[in-house]
Formats: structure tokens, C-alpha cells, sequence
């Protein structure tokens, strides 16, 4: 699989917000004890279901 530049599991990150977020996935996989991958597809799950239940 070849990735795009600044593309990490399977998000593209780009510009000075998106590096800003994706620190922000990084402290969070690195508290948790997660890759980064795994963080992201948790913080998606809670992010959907916060947003469905409302």
C-alpha cells in the first residue's frame, strides 16, 4: 500500500490544524496505551455514538 505524505492510518494530515489534532491522537493512543490507528478508530466510535444519541 503506498501512502500519501503526512497520511497516517488512513487520515491525511495536513497544514498546522490538522498536525495539531493528530498530536493530540498521539497523547491520547499514548496514555491509553494505543497506536495511533487504534486511538483514532476509538475516538470515532465515541464521537458516533455521542453524536447519534443526541
Amino acid at each position: 500500500m503506498n501512502k500519501e505524505h503526512g497520511q497516517v492510518t488512513g487520515i491525511i494530515w495536513r497544514g498546522p490544524e490538522d498536525l495539531t489534532v493528530y498530536q493530540l491522537v498521539k497523547q491520547y493512543a499514548e496514555k491509553r496505551s494505543l497506536t495511533v490507528s487504534a486511538a483514532a478508530k476509538e475516538l470515532v466510535r465515541i464521537g458516533l455514538k455521542d453524536v447519534m444519541t443526541k
